[in-house]
């Protein structure tokens, strides 16, 4: 007759054993349910890398990442290999790499980071959001006055077709901060430098504002732009600080890396279940740069505080 203990020796023996292969398998198999991103890149561009570097240093876990190499069409191997790791999210850098995951990846959620203006792009629905490269009017007219104590009346040279709702919401924003906004409208490159002196010719303003508009901005009208604010001793507030460099008086500008890392942050929220996309819409950059020429500002025989220069991540004297 055998002991019971050692009945129970011989049985607990066993289930341990088959308790030990079944932890090792668990252990050993793939996690097949583990939240997995793509990490789309438009193509190579600085502040692209730094958003991406911003996110990765993050999250770098169950990422895979992808470039389009600046080229969308065409792509039917790249879109085989996405779809074929069936990411729980795809994050789009830039326009280019939203757009390609809205028009050929549209079954999976996107996350876009580095867009501006994203409703011109029809970057909505249920299934995209993100972070655009907008810095609020509201924002940037506070900081612009603390620069420019006297600002009362802003210059916005700009294209309807392209700007026009921006100019619509920058004039009732700067209206309730005591700010009068004084407009030309243009609709091609030509028209700009006309569009300029008629505005100084028939207008008293304190600065010229330039905003992201593609039909205002560009190399040659940015000249003429910045010889002018010079020649009327104007604070020319820039959309980059590309321009801040070569001589406008400021600009304010999103930390490219902090979008990286605000892109983690909303991945992970999501990932986790505690954030829908379609309750995210489009958001705003959390961190902003401030860029100031004091060279500039001597040369227009503008002061600007020191506690204001305090504040610039850049500062170029």
């Amino acid at each position: 007759m055998s002991r019971p203990e050692g009945v129970f020796t011989r049985v607990w023996s066993r289930v341990a054993g088959a308790g030990i292969v079944v932890l090792l398998h668990i252990a050993l198999a793939p996690d097949i349910h583990a939240e997995s991103i793509a990490l789309i890149n438009s193509y190579d561009f600085a502040p692209y890398n730094a958003a991406i570097a911003g996110f990765l240093n993050d999250c770098s876990d169950n990422v895979v990442e992808y470039d389009l190499r600046g080229e969308a069409n065409g792509n039917s191997g790249l879109i085989q290999d996405i779809t074929s790791g069936d990411p729980d999210l795809i994050v789009a850098i830039g326009v280019l790499a939203a757009e390609f995951s809205q028009q050929e990846l549209n079954d999976t959620p996107t996350l876009y980071v580095m867009v501006p203006k994203p409703r011109a792009y029809a970057l909505t629905g249920r299934n995209i959001a993100g972070i655009s490269l907008d810095i609020s009017i509201e924002r940037q007219l506070s900081v612009y006055r603390s620069m420019v104590s006297d600002l009362k009346v802003l210059g916005v040279i700009y294209d309807p077709q392209k700007t026009g709702k921006i100019v619509e919401e920058a004039q009732r924003v700067a209206a309730l901060q005591g700010v009068a906004l004084h407009t030309r409208a243009v609709t091609s490159r030509k028209d700009v430098p006309p569009a300029l002196r008629a505005l100084l010719k028939e207008q008293q303003i304190d600065a010229l504002w330039m905003i992201p508009d593609e039909t205002v901005v560009t190399p040659e009208s940015f000249q003429f732009l910045l010889l002018t604010s010079f020649e009327h001793k104007l604070p020319f507030l820039a959309a980059s600080d590309i321009f801040v460099k070569v001589g406008a008086l400021a600009s304010l500008t999103p930390d490219y890396t902090d979008l990286g890392r605000q892109g983690c942050e909303l991945a992970r929220a999501f990932t986790s279940g505690k954030v829908s996309l379609a309750s995210m819409n489009e958001i705003l950059p959390a961190k902003i740069n401030l860029s100031i020429n004091l060279k500039t500002a001597r040369k227009i025989g503008l002061s600007i505080s020191e506690e204001v220069i305090e504040t610039a991540a850049v500062v170029y004297r």
